[in-house]
């Protein structure tokens, strides 16, 4: 297997340009931003920077940041912004920033032992009362829509094919892109993902220990929160 999002990053925003609504999402956060008056901020786990180039074009000082090298080779094609090869549990940036933001499952990579742990890299690497807004997919999503399901996506040259196996609180997603080599020929790669499930309250009591008091909790950057909700955001502000 391939590491993650290697090959799967050339391909990445045209599989997801139908999924996430990164324009609204961007505006929920800029909204906080200038709430807290925020000048620069660090996008965890950025991956192609697509939020990365939103937030840095409503005029903010942005710092991407990926453990994969190749997601943000394509990151750097779209913005200005600063962007760091770095694992998102040892965060460490050169000087504390005004905000930071975790978007589109990031946080779903982390064992549910990993999490304090990295919400107390977060807190060393921000300003006090800094706002940190992330999320993650729902208990909901990965137990009755992702897992052990089969989903795939069809493309002139390439096709994706996503397989998925639920165990316990973690679902394994297997990706198998075929990609044609301009000769008739497709070429197999594959990547293995592990997303964990993270409840609400698990979440709330992480950030708590982390040093964060929890401002909202809600469906999909600022929506009512249901039973039935796929995405769950939170907003909180290091104490």
């Amino acid at each position: 297997m391939n590491q993650n999002y290697s090959i799967l990053a050339g391909y990445y925003d045209k599989f997801t340009h139908k999924d996430c609504d990164y324009e609204r999402w961007s505006q929920y956060l800029y909204n906080i931003a200038k709430k807290h008056t925020v000048c620069e901020i660090v996008d965890i786990a950025c991956g192609t920077g697509k939020m990365t180039k939103r937030l840095s074009d409503l005029g903010l000082r942005a710092i991407g940041i990926d453990r994969s090298i190749d997601m943000l080779n394509v990151a750097q094609t779209k913005c200005k912004a600063k962007f760091v090869q770095q694992d998102m549990t040892k965060l460490q940036l050169a000087h504390a920033v005004d905000m930071a933001i975790c978007i589109n499952d990031g946080v779903n990579y982390l064992k549910p032992s990993e999490l304090v742990p990295f919400f107390k890299r977060v807190a060393a690497n921000v300003k006090q009362g800094a706002p940190f807004v992330f999320d993650v997919s729902s208990e909901y999503k990965l137990t009755q829509i992702v897992g052990s399901n089969v989903f795939f996506w069809d493309d002139e040259g390439e096709t994706l094919l996503w397989s998925n196996s639920f165990k316990g609180d973690t679902v394994e997603m297997n990706l198998t892109l075929f990609v044609d080599d301009g000769n008739g020929r497709y070429v197999r790669h594959d990547e293995r993902h592990l997303q964990y499930i993270h409840t609400v309250s698990y979440v709330q009591s992480a950030l708590d220990n982390a040093g964060f008091e929890v401002i909202e909790v809600s469906s999909d950057y600022g929506e009512p929160l249901s039973a039935t909700s796929q995405r769950i955001s939170f907003y909180a502000t290091k104490k």
